[in-house]
């Protein structure tokens, strides 16, 4: 660790022999600490301030020199916040000398200690270190999963450090981070399998699954599509989709992809789409599946959203299905993730059936103005895969 160097203001060159003139110096040569050497009369008593700019001066030591040097090996810790310190020696008679120290900063005073790879579901212990091991420092420390959220939580470091565990519920980077006022530390514990993804929900999911596949593939991911054309979430008497997710969970999958919602629109109880008693219900039973797909934590669900229609009924129910997901997934962050399609393919709203991708416009939508075609599909596939990979679930 690089320490700051060692200054002295005093009259004239360091004293030596007989020469008792009061001088100081210090340094920061042992970590977590300034050293302080002082010079004068044998018997002289003195006392040593630390000057802090725009407040008192604050007291380090008052002494009375057994010799004409004495050496102060830990006479103050560094401090994150004051990394120019100056100290100011004096006597009685109003003589004094000044010496002035920088000592490191805080950006590298934490180390996190953990095993760079886990298994699926192991317990992983980690260990906070304050390099500078002062202890008495307290750390806000984060464990966050493949996709997040962080679970936070301020603790003490001791001079051993702090232990700390998490389970590895699902695979990817579990990353764990430390932070203090002007420092932090990382550290990332890749949790190992081979990533199982489940491409579903109805014709929307389409097209989606074979490039999910044909890209993911390479990359030693198992990819399974189950597609159910013209189902619904409100639509339960052609597939129970509350009965269905419990079936598709039970395989265990790692990431459920889902892409549902343009045949819905069908009354649910007493609510008749498109209004609030009926978006209510669609995220109440949305909000189920997300919980049944999550397995506790096990699953990282993502939920596109259904871009923008060209006309009809759909223009009503689209903006509904979105709301109900957003809301179902609000009380859901630790495990679903929605993907805004409506942004990528009908910003504002508004349908689009061409739009520019890599320097020239391009067609995204099929004729029917619902579906998106090879070329939307292909780049909604590379929407998902770059969110596997921002969330550490993919490197």
């Amino acid at each position: 660790m690089t320490v700051g160097c060692t200054s002295v203001v005093a009259a004239g060159e360091r004293p030596s022999g007989a020469d008792h003139r009061l001088a100081i110096t210090a340094d920061a040569r042992e970590t977590g600490y300034v050293g302080l050497r002082v010079h004068g009369a044998a018997g002289l008593t003195v006392t040593i301030d630390e000057t802090v700019a725009g407040g008192a001066p604050e007291r380090i030591r008052e002494l009375t020199m057994d010799d004409a040097d004495v050496r102060i090996r830990r006479a103050t810790e560094w401090r994150c916040d004051r990394r120019t310190r100056t100290f100011v020696v004096g006597d009685a008679d109003g003589r004094s000398a000044t010496a002035s120290v920088r000592t490191p900063s805080c950006e590298r005073r934490l180390a996190i200690a953990a095993p760079r790879r886990v298994s699926e579901g192991e317990a992983v212990r980690y260990r906070v270190r304050d390099r500078w091991r002062l202890g008495d420092l307290r750390a806000r420390v984060c464990v966050e999963p493949p996709g997040g959220p962080a679970s936070c939580r301020r603790r003490a470091v001791g001079e051993r450090g702090l232990l700390g565990r998490f389970t590895a519920l699902r695979p990817g980077g579990w990353l764990v981070r430390a932070e203090i006022e002007g420092g932090r530390a990382r550290r990332v514990v890749r949790a190992g399998g081979r990533l199982t993804v489940l491409a579903t929900g109805d014709s929307m999911i389409q097209i989606i699954d074979s490039y999910l596949q044909q890209r993911l593939r390479p990359r030693g991911v198992r990819v399974r599509s189950d597609a159910h054309i013209s189902t619904g979430i409100s639509k339960p008497s052609l597939l129970d989709w509350q009965a269905q997710a419990r079936r598709q969970a039970a395989r265990r999958p790692h990431v459920v992809v889902m892409f549902l919602g343009a045949n819905d629109g069908f009354p649910m109880g007493d609510a008749a789409c498109c209004g609030e008693a009926w978006i209510a219900e669609y995220a109440r039973r949305a909000r189920r599946m997300m919980a049944t797909y999550a397995r506790g934590g096990r699953t990282r669900v993502y939920w596109l959203l259904l871009p923008t229609p060209r006309g009809g009924f759909f223009r009503q129910t689209f903006p509904a299905v979105n709301a109900g997901i957003r809301r179902a997934a609000a009380r859901a962050r630790r495990d679903v993730r929605v993907i805004d399609l409506v942004r990528v393919f009908t910003p504002g709203g508004r349908y689009r059936s061409s739009m520019p991708i890599g320097g020239r416009r391009v067609r995204v939508r099929q004729s029917d103005g619902v579906h998106l075609n090879t070329t939307g599909a292909s780049l909604a596939a590379e929407i998902v895969i770059r969110t596997l990979r921002r969330e550490r679930i993919l490197r």
